[in-house]
């Protein structure tokens, strides 16, 4: 019988070289389905990483109890969704549970684990967008010579309202259509500059809550990716966590709230200055109700008007969701309308009950990291707040890594088993150790 020694605290172990591998591997995959264009929604790619995680579960055993429990729970919403639309709508009640198991299994295969690996796998990610977009943010010819020299480029040629959009690939970078055209901003590898700096800061969170400071030198290197996005969501979301984790910090109420102030001077005033930032926001306000109308809604605030409209279709739709189907999600005639508010999307998809429970169990995850670190619970929400801030211009929660650091909490929570006797002693022994920095259950 296989065995698996898993930590009672937060701590990156040290694993044999065929964990690390697999770890490594499962987590990369994981990443890559949710961010990197050539393979996000990407079926077959997502299956191939289930079979990785079935291969998971068979070798390391963990207790699938409460994976199970949670999945359950998620099938019946995808069951009555199912029994509403019909029998063209079974494929995808099938297809989102098995999505959902995936991540909730990942996580028991993973465990603790999965946040490290995933800050290590970002950190080098992070460091190589930056040392190719400098180049480029100073000369943008050096693109050309980029993509000419690089052994992967793929060209996706996209069509939407007769309107055809050309982006590059060469796996390591990518260059939406927008790239050539308007202000040169860095997507890395991700689908866009927006999406990269999500992921960018769910890592610099992660890295502050499990090590209790801001500042470290990771931390920099997230930075520095996050300043070439010139992404205006993921510049709140930093300016928005930054200012909680010094306001929650700071013990003396003269410089708490004197710091809050000029942190919210300098908002303003960059509100004001920053094209990309003030000018983008106010017009989005005021064209909400033509782009609804007209667009179908593109923009983050019309599809947060629409979906807020549409899911009040009736008392179903509200609890259990309009359904991930393309004929159910969007109730206009234009099917193929992106609809980017990310918060909005999971309201609309899943209906208010998953909703809440999205939101619970990501605040318990941030809880625990928190927790780890030994941070207040005032930073997890901090956290909570920051990935729905980030979360309202992206559709985040229907990808792999999301739905995993949703279900983290239960990372260690259902791997542990009722120790032996002898077990006990050793536990007790570690604990009376001063030099022991964890404690370490054995499982079999």
């Amino acid at each position: 019988m296989n065995s698996i020694i898993m930590q009672d605290g937060l701590r990156y172990r040290k694993p044999a070289w065929f964990d690390k591998a697999y770890q490594i591997l499962l987590t990369s995959l994981i990443i890559i389905s949710s961010g990197f264009p050539l393979f996000v929604n990407n079926s077959r790619f997502e299956m191939v990483i289930l079979a990785i995680v079935a291969a998971g579960l068979a070798y390391y055993r963990p207790n699938l109890r409460t994976v199970l429990i949670y999945t359950f729970f998620f099938s019946l919403i995808m069951f009555v969704q199912a029994a509403w639309y019909g029998v063209f709508y079974f494929k995808t009640a099938i297809y989102q549970t098995l999505l959902f198991f995936a991540a909730a299994a990942s996580v028991s295969v993973l465990g603790i684990n999965l946040i490290y690996t995933y800050n290590r796998i970002l950190l080098i990610i992070a460091a190589i967008a930056v040392l190719l977009f400098i180049p480029i943010l100073i000369n943008p010819a050096f693109v050309d010579k980029l993509i000419a020299l690089s052994p992967f480029h793929t060209v996706t040629t996209t069509e939407v309202y007769g309107w055809k959009t050309q982006s590059h690939n060469i796996l390591l970078m990518h260059f939406p259509p927008d790239f050539f055209t308007g202000l040169i901003r860095n997507s890395g590898p991700f689908w866009e500059p927006g999406a990269f700096g999500g992921y960018l800061m769910l890592a610099l969170m992660f890295n502050t809550l499990l090590h209790h400071t801001l500042f470290r030198k990771e931390n920099l290197i997230y930075l520095a990716a996050i300043l070439t996005t010139f992404s205006t969501t993921t510049y709140l979301a930093l300016f928005f966590f930054s200012i909680a984790y010094f306001f929650i910090g700071i013990k003396n109420p003269i410089i708490k709230w004197g710091s809050l102030f000029i942190f919210l001077l300098v908002a303003f005033i960059s509100f004001q200055k920053i094209d990309f930032l003030g000018e983008k926001i106010s017009k989005e306000l005021k064209e909400t109700r033509y782009q609804a109308l007209k667009k179908g809604g593109d923009t983050r605030m019309a599809s947060a008007y629409l979906d807020l409209k549409e899911i009040q279709e009736n008392a179903l739709t509200l609890f259990f969701g309009r359904g991930s189907h393309p004929d159910t999600r969007i109730q206009g005639a234009d099917k193929e309308v992106l609809r980017t508010n990310g918060i909005t999307d999971l309201l609309s998809r899943f209906g208010l009950i998953f909703f809440l429970f999205s939101v619970i169990a990501l605040f318990l995850s941030y809880k625990r990291l928190a927790s780890a670190g030994k941070n207040s619970n005032q930073l997890a929400l901090a956290a909570l707040l920051t990935t729905l801030l980030v979360s309202f211009s992206e559709i985040y929660f229907i990808y792999l890594m999301f739905k995993t650091v949703t279900l983290f909490h239960i990372a260690t929570l259902h791997l542990k088993k009722k120790a032996t006797p002898l077990q006990t002693v050793k536990k007790h022994r570690e604990f009376s150790n001063p030099k022991t920095i964890t404690n370490k259950i054995i499982i079999s």
